[in-house]
């Protein structure tokens, strides 16, 4: 009757081990993450808890390599981010900036190809 307890018991210490552990590394945390598509081109906007901060990185899968395009990364009204990028040697842009914890919720990234063409644009609500 004791060894069946003892087991018992050790079975249920590890259950409740693996699964603080799985909450702990599996979870998306405080971050929210918008996707979408443009086009022929796809959109992700993410904010989460970085490094002691919070941060907001868009990331824009193209269809070439080289391409430019003019993108703007703001936190309700301000901007986080702006200016012209390139596409990598993949045909993806990623964007990176640091937000204000205190600051606005709405999150809005919008990127333009430099030649004119269609915007893509990705909103998320943190």
């Amino acid at each position: 009757m004791k060894k069946a307890l003892l087991a018992l018991v050790a079975v249920l210490v590890v259950a409740a081990l693996a699964a603080g552990s799985w909450t702990a590394f599996a979870g998306e945390g405080d971050g929210k993450t918008a996707r979408g598509t443009c086009a022929d081109r796809s959109t992700e906007l993410s904010v989460e808890q970085e490094d002691g901060g919070l941060e907001a990185s868009f990331e824009l899968q193209s269809v070439a390599p080289g391409e430019t395009w003019d993108v703007v990364l703001k936190q309700g009204g301000t901007t986080l981010l702006e200016g012209q990028r390139q596409t990598d040697e993949d045909a993806e842009l990623d964007l990176d900036a640091p937000a204000d914890e205190d600051g606005s919720n709405e999150f809005t990234a919008t990127a333009t190809p430099a030649d004119g063409g269609e915007p893509c644009t990705a909103s998320v609500t943190r």
